[in-house]
């Protein structure tokens, strides 16, 4: 947990200070108003922040949180913050876990407007996923650190009235994997146990290399 509130501190240092460098890139002219947004949503030119809830998590029983700050008129920063579970369970009776707490800063393009339209993003997640297995009630834990590169494509709606919804898909790496092995189990009888080796298999198939990077979400502007 302390791992996790320093990272999430970091992010949020990192989002900060993208905002002011990115701003000091582009200042109107004495008397003109920016343009952000003007040529599609007249009422995005006012907003500078988007707060959004990733409706995908919901599969994964979890939670995503995402934020993004307008840095310049194509270059947006911000950060998402992510908490998932998801659980397996083996006819024999065996059963596992994994559950992540992982934030992740983040950076945008925007060819069309700032905070609309098409964007082309990159981020770094950044965080802990725990990986359990239980048997016949002898329960063994394993805590990995984890750095995901990922990318990604999307479209975003911005309504004048300051409701958003987008839609964006894309991968990355996990370094390392969350590779539950049986050398993880708490004790060396229980790999002969009936369901244990099905129950790993699984939980380290959903703790892959290769992590998809998926939003459906809905906010609003501000």
């Amino acid at each position: 947990m302390k791992f996790f509130t320093a990272i999430s501190a970091a992010a949020l240092s990192f989002v900060w200070s993208g905002n002011v460098l990115a701003q000091s890139e582009y200042q109107p002219p004495m008397g003109e108003q920016p343009t952000y947004g003007k040529r599609y949503t007249p009422g995005a030119s006012e907003s500078n922040h988007v707060i959004e809830v990733n409706a995908a998590q919901l599969i994964n029983k979890g939670f995503g949180l995402e934020f993004e700050t307008r840095g310049s008129e194509t270059m947006n920063f911000g950060a998402d913050l992510l908490f998932s579970e998801k659980t397996v369970k083996d006819n024999a009776g065996a059963s596992g876990a994994t559950q992540s707490m992982l934030v992740a800063p983040k950076i945008r393009l925007y060819p069309m407007q700032a905070l609309s339209g098409v964007f082309l993003g990159g981020k770094v997640y950044l965080g802990q996923v725990k990986v359990t297995v239980d048997v016949a009630g002898t329960e063994s834990e394993k805590n990995f650190t984890l750095i995901s590169p990922a990318v990604h494509v999307g479209y975003r709606m911005l309504t004048t009235f300051g409701f958003t919804w987008s839609l964006y898909g894309g991968a990355g790496v996990n370094f390392p994997q969350a590779k539950f092995e049986n050398k993880h189990l708490k004790s060396p009888e229980l790999v002969s146990k009936s369901g244990v080796s099905e129950v790993i298999s699984d939980l380290n198939t959903i703790n892959q290399v290769v992590r998809y990077d998926i939003g459906v979400t809905l906010g609003v502007a501000l």
